[in-house]
């Protein structure tokens, strides 16, 4: 088995890619098939479409949001690669299943699957706990900024395969998306080295424990009203481009790939040099106020200039995403890792079921509300980290 540090960080680079890219496949597909089709999960007990589309995106954020408080803390005590690879066969047999529902038409199915499926995708926070304990070999600013440069490369190769895909049937799309997990189940077991548990079985049975503790309560605080307004604009860009400009889903697609074309550059060559001006907090202040900003202007400027404010969001999620999780790892490294990381991917999750109800009701009143209310909660996120947190010795000066 590999146990240089960079190796491991290679390798588990490559899982959460081909992970990642399969979670995000069906995201241009979803906003299209409920906005306007005849397909039978757009037609349920006779509900609004536009209710359907939050119910089917609330779904599978709420099965994360209960894998991820404990998924993470488990690995702290099992050890990550048995409990990442368990996982990743649990998500290929959620999405087979969603891909039968999306064939026979059912509804319930379709949420039910895609809520399994959430919830052992919870395991996204392995990675990152990954990335940390190998620090100091590798540093964690470095580390972790390529983990969110994979994570954008997933979240643009997914998108655009999905949305080509999609013309031969909705279940092609979920069955790809199971091949890719099962693909890195395999990996996982073959490539990562057997690891040691870091703690004691019962300090690390679910992440939420870490709430007890003020500071680290503050801080899930804030970083639900950022991840609310960040899941509003996953969520309802899509929409907001069908219905601005009359996106197909292969536009969707492409406007995806632009977005995450920036988050990658930025995530591999801005945000690793920002230690040299900055400290993590003073860096996470930044990108959160400046996705605020750029959201805002997302709404109030014409449709058309869509591509300048997503390559500005783009950056600022890039930063703030390779920030925030160095922020916290540096101000607890006394805390399982995976436990730390598993609060901030469920504390995502939370953000993603609060945005669909936020987000669609937004919807009904007009799509440029839905985008503005992105806005306000990620100023709120900023606003409130600015108050809360514990203070940070400043960047070191430049020679």
């Amino acid at each position: 088995m590999h146990s240089n540090p960079q190796t491991r960080l290679a390798i588990t680079l490559l899982i959460t890619l081909i992970s990642v890219s399969g979670i995000a496949l069906p995201y241009p597909i979803l906003a299209p098939l409920f906005h306007h089709s005849e397909h039978p999960l757009s037609q349920f007990a006779g509900l609004p479409s536009e209710l359907l589309f939050g119910i089917a995106l609330a779904i599978y954020p709420l099965g994360i949001l209960i894998g991820g408080s404990f998924i993470g803390a488990l690995s702290d005590s099992y050890g990550r690669r048995n409990v990442l690879a368990i996982t990743l066969l649990g998500s290929t047999v959620g999405y087979a299943i969603t891909a039968y529902s999306a064939v026979s038409g059912s509804f319930v199915l379709f949420c039910l699957a895609r809520f399994f499926t959430g919830i052992c995708e919870g395991n996204l926070s392995i990675a990152r706990a990954i990335a940390s304990d190998l620090h100091p070999q590798i540093d964690r600013a470095k580390s972790f900024s390529y983990l969110s440069a994979t994570n954008y490369a997933g979240y643009l190769i997914g998108p655009l395969i999905g949305g080509y895909l999609v013309g031969f049937g909705i279940d092609w799309v979920f069955g790809l998306a199971a091949a890719a997990c099962f693909i890195c189940a395999l990996l996982c077991l073959l490539l990562l080295p057997q690891d040691k548990p870091q703690h004691n079985h019962q300090h690390s049975r679910s992440s939420l424990t870490l709430l007890k503790e003020k500071p680290i309560l503050n801080f899930f605080i804030l970083y639900l009203s950022l991840t609310t307004g960040v899941c509003i604009y996953y969520e309802f860009y899509p929409l907001w481009l069908v219905i601005k400009l009359d996106f197909t889903p292969i536009d969707i697609s492409w406007a995806t790939v632009w977005i995450t074309s920036v988050m990658i550059a930025a995530a591999l060559w801005l945000s690793p040099r920002l230690p040299k001006l900055m400290n993590s907090a003073q860096a996470s202040t930044l990108g959160m106020a400046a996705l605020a900003a750029s959201l805002f202007m997302m709404a109030l400027a014409p449709a058309s200039s869509y591509g300048v404010w997503f390559a500005l969001i783009g950056i600022s999620i890039a930063i703030y995403n390779t920030h925030l999780p160095l922020y916290l790892a540096e101000s607890y490294p006394d805390k399982g890792q995976g436990g730390l990381m598993g609060l901030m991917t469920t504390t995502f999750c939370l953000g993603n079921i609060i945005a669909a109800a936020i987000g669609s009701i937004a919807a009904m009143i007009g799509v440029d509300w839905a985008i503005i209310a992105a806005a306000l909660l990620a100023f709120a996120g900023a606003a409130l980290f600015v108050i809360m947190r514990p203070r940070q010795p400043a960047a070191p000066e430049l020679p």
